[in-house]
C-alpha cells in the first residue's frame, strides 16, 4: 500500500524547518564577510606608525642631553642617525671618552626601556649604544626587535641594516659575510620613502649592494640618491665609491 500524502500544513511546516536549519548557517557566512571587509577598511584607512624621537622619559631625556653630538661611530663609510645620539654621527671611531660616556648613560637608558617595553623608541636607543660600542650583534638584534614593535621604523631599520653590514666586516666566513650584507640590504629597502632615513637608506643600500657583486643594482640606486641630493660631501663620496668600482 502506498503511504498517505503529507497533508498542505505538514509540507509547508516541513519547508519552514529546513528554512529555519539553513538560517543560522547563511547568517554566520554573512557576518563573516562582514568581518573581512571591516578589516580590508581598517588595513587601508589606518596609518602606518613611524616612530620618532624618544620616549618621553626624563631618564631618556637626561641620556640624549650627554651624548647629543658627542659620539662618533665608525661605520665604514655607511650612514645611520640615532635619535638619542642627536641625528647623523660623525664617521669615525669613538674615542676612549666617547666610550665612557655610552657606558654612564646605559643604566638610565636600560632603566628608560623597563618603563616602556611596549616603546620600540627606547629598544632602538639602546642599539644605538651597541653600534656606538661596535657591539654589531647585539645592536641588530635589539633594532630588530624594535622593527617587530613597529615595522614602520625608519631608525630602527637603518640602524639594523648598519649592525648587520658592519657585522659583516668582521665576519671571517665569505658565505656568512655575504648573508649578512644581503639581510643588511632587506633592511634598507623596508625603510619607508616618508621616512627622514630614507636618503641614508638609499645610500648605503647602493654601497652594500655594490659590495656584494651587485653593482648595477647597486648604482640604481646610487642614481637614486643623487637626484635626491646631488650636491654635498655625501653625493661625491658616493660618486667616487662607484668610480672606483
Amino acid at each position: 500500500m502506498n503511504a498517505p500524502a503529507p497533508s498542505a500544513g505538514a509540507q509547508v511546516a516541513e519547508i519552514e524547518r529546513r528554512l529555519k536549519w539553513r538560517l543560522l548557517p547563511t547568517l554566520s557566512f554573512a557576518a563573516f564577510l562582514v568581518l573581512l571587509l571591516a578589516m580590508a577598511v581598517v588595513s587601508l584607512t589606518m596609518r602606518p606608525r613611524h616612530p620618532l624621537g624618544l620616549p618621553d622619559d626624563p631618564d631618556a631625556r637626561a641620556a640624549a642631553a650627554v651624548l647629543a653630538g658627542r659620539v662618533s661611530t665608525g661605520t665604514d663609510a655607511l650612514r645611520w642617525r640615532a635619535a638619542v645620539l642627536g641625528g647623523e654621527p660623525a664617521p669615525h671611531a669613538a674615542t676612549a671618552t666617547m666610550l665612557a660616556l655610552v657606558t654612564i648613560t646605559r643604566p638610565a637608558l636600560e632603566a628608560a626601556h623597563r618603563r616602556h617595553r611596549n616603546d620600540p623608541r627606547s629598544l632602538a636607543a639602546l642599539a644605538a649604544l651597541d653600534l656606538a660600542a661596535n657591539e654589531y650583534a647585539g645592536a641588530a638584534s635589539r633594532y630588530r626587535g624594535a622593527c617587530e614593535l613597529a615595522p614602520h621604523y625608519g631608525e630602527a631599520r637603518l640602524g639594523a641594516g648598519v649592525a648587520l653590514a658592519l657585522a659583516a666586516d668582521h665576519t671571517p666566513e665569505p658565505w656568512q659575510s655575504r648573508t649578512l650584507r644581503l639581510q643588511a640590504v632587506a633592511q634598507f629597502a623596508m625603510v619607508d620613502s616618508l621616512d627622514t632615513e630614507y636618503p641614508l637608506a638609499l645610500y648605503d643600500r647602493a654601497l652594500v649592494l655594490a659590495d656584494v657583486g651587485r653593482t648595477t643594482e647597486g648604482a640604481f640606486y646610487a642614481a637614486r640618491y643623487l637626484a635626491r641630493e646631488p650636491g654635498g660631501p655625501h653625493a661625491e663620496a658616493l660618486r667616487a665609491a662607484f668610480a672606483m668600482r
